[in-house]
């Protein structure tokens, strides 16, 4: 009689058993080298994300530097661009109040000689001209009211004013301008301020 409790005749393991152990542990291989696979493929994926995070944050670094250099260009740029215009105006005010001061000049010296001032130049150069301004239009308010005063200050400096057509000797004075228009004067007559004040006027009313 055989001790074996299944009554297996060789006292052995049974076929089945082994062959379902053999074909699990098969199943088990296949499984884990799946699961190898899978583990590989994950792994794979999470580096490509990681790269593709990489570069899109290396990208995005990139744009956010460039748009800094170029904001910063455009201030550098729109900066530039307000001082030039602000030098130019200041140039053109400059060029304006120059010209405005040589043509009131040149109009209280004539405008002196007409009401008897011994030597014009000093008269204008002692003149208040605070009050004394040129408009746009080119028409200069406040002169006569300035000369008024300083002939009252300074009778001194004034004698009796040149007569219209009056004799002199043998030399007649020229009749008087019409009203409201400067005396006509001839290059010759003029001084060198004179000339070049009257020369920057005729360009900025061109």
């Amino acid at each position: 009689m055989s001790d074996d409790p299944n009554g297996s005749p060789d006292g052995g393991a049974d076929p089945n058993t082994a062959r379902e152990l053999q074909r699990a542990r098969a199943d088990l291989t296949a499984l884990r080298s799946e699961l190898k696979a899978i583990r590989g493929e994950r792994d794979a994926a999470v580096t490509e994300r990681d790269d593709a995070i990489k570069s899109r944050d290396g990208y995005k670094g990139q744009i956010e530097k460039q748009r800094a250099e170029f904001e910063g260009k455009l201030a550098d740029q729109t900066k530039a661009a307000d001082e030039a215009k602000t030098a130019a105006e200041q140039a053109l005010a400059g060029v304006r109040e120059a010209s405005d001061r040589a043509v009131i000049e040149a109009e209280a010296k004539a405008a002196a000689t007409r009401l008897g001032a011994h030597n014009p130049a000093d008269v204008v150069r002692l003149l208040d001209m605070s009050g004394v301004k040129r408009g746009e239009d080119g028409a200069i308010a406040g002169l006569d009211e300035a000369l008024t005063a300083a002939k009252e200050a300074r009778a001194y400096m004034f004698g009796e004013a040149p007569k219209p057509g009056a004799m002199t000797g043998t030399t007649q004075s020229p009749a008087p301008p019409k009203p409201g228009a400067p005396p006509k004067e001839t290059v010759r007559e003029l001084s060198t301020a004179e000339y070049e004040a009257r020369k920057r006027q005729f360009v900025a009313n061109l």
